[in-house]
């Protein structure tokens, strides 16, 4: 989090964030200043070391050369134009590779929605060839201005984010036909910079960002085992999946009086809403025991509940159908149309 105390005019992150943006883990980083001094951060008043977003830009450069398979100690001193150079160089030559290869290494298409981000990327430009900024627009009026555009990626600048940002971040994401933000922004409440980052499973991040930090997770997101919401699917509301209507010892009575039925759709219900509700469960311990699965562990959850209250709505409409009395619903229902 940024030292409120010594902050300069822009952002500074503390390590552990830094880190985490620069897509590297905090012990390598410590690493790297130790031995290589890639960057030089400085300190604050409590003596915290304090990134920039520059710093933050150059580390995630360092880690792509790294990932490309230059040694750190030949990188680490190099300035940042020659940083880029030796990365357009081992892109080009990736070209040259296997088919999979090359087919990750394409442009990532990136719209690009407010007008202080547009205008510092025109002014930086991409710094390489795997960015393609197909469509740049202000915020106001966005979506009449990106119809018909097609895009991987949607970087947005959000001045402050309020509760109505997620429907303004899902509207231009379905406009472009996007599965993942890059949201910048600058003042937010946690519950909703939490809310588009675990829930949805974007990146959130404080202005200023940088063209090198964009390119790194525009990249990130497209990347093979990237965590999203599958595309053409319904987004998340921020609010909980509704509370279960039937507990398990409510479905276990369910099941006992199926017993006399020739139809075995009704116990086939049951049976998937008990196994639901368990993942259910298990998918929310996940995401309370570490920081690294915590989004897919949530994703995973409100999947997992959504599911099962759709099935309670089936369970509703089989008993109907078969004369079933059901036990009073346990908690607040959904639908049952």
């Amino acid at each position: 989090m940024p030292d409120e105390q010594a902050d300069p005019p822009e952002p500074v992150y503390r390590s552990g964030v830094a880190a985490r943006l620069a897509g590297i883990p905090v012990e390598t980083l410590r690493v790297w200043e130790r031995r290589y001094r890639v960057v030089g951060p400085r300190l604050s008043r409590r003596g915290h070391r304090l990134y920039s977003a520059a710093d933050v830009s150059r580390l995630a450069l360092i880690r792509q050369l790294v990932d490309l398979g230059s040694s750190i100690g030949t990188v680490a001193g190099l300035p940042l134009a020659a940083l880029r150079d030796i990365r357009s160089a081992a892109a080009a030559a990736s070209h040259g590779g296997l088919a999979g290869s090359a087919a990750s290494l394409r442009p990532v298409r990136v719209a690009v929605v407010g007008e202080t981000l547009m205008e510092r990327v025109a002014r930086d430009g991409a710094p390489s060839s795997r960015l393609e900024i197909v469509a740049t627009c202000a915020a106001q009026g966005a979506a009449d201005a990106l119809r018909g555009v097609s895009a991987d990626v949607l970087a947005i600048e959000l001045p402050t984010l309020q509760p109505e940002a997620a429907a303004t971040v899902d509207a231009l994401l379905h406009a472009v036909g996007a599965r993942h933000a890059v949201v910048e922004y600058r003042f937010a409440r946690s519950a909703v910079a939490g809310a588009l980052r675990d829930h949805r499973g974007h990146d959130v991040v404080r202005a200023p960002l940088g063209v090198d930090e964009l390119e790194r997770l525009c990249r990130d997101a497209i990347a093979p085992g990237a965590i999203h919401a599958p595309p053409g699917s319904s987004p998340l509301p921020f609010d909980a999946v509704p509370e279960r209507r039937f507990d398990d010892q409510a479905l276990a009575r369910v099941a006992r009086a199926l017993t006399t039925l020739y139809c075995e759709c009704p116990h086939h219900v049951v049976e998937l809403l008990l196994s639901l509700g368990t993942f259910e469960r298990y998918s929310a311990e996940c995401a309370n025991r570490s920081p690294a699965d915590a989004v897919l562990h949530r994703y995973l959850q409100r999947i997992a509940g959504s599911a099962r209250a759709l099935f309670e709505d089936a369970l509703v409409r089989v008993a109907r159908a078969e004369g079933l009395a059901l036990p009073v619903d346990t908690g607040t229902p959904g639908p049952t149309a």
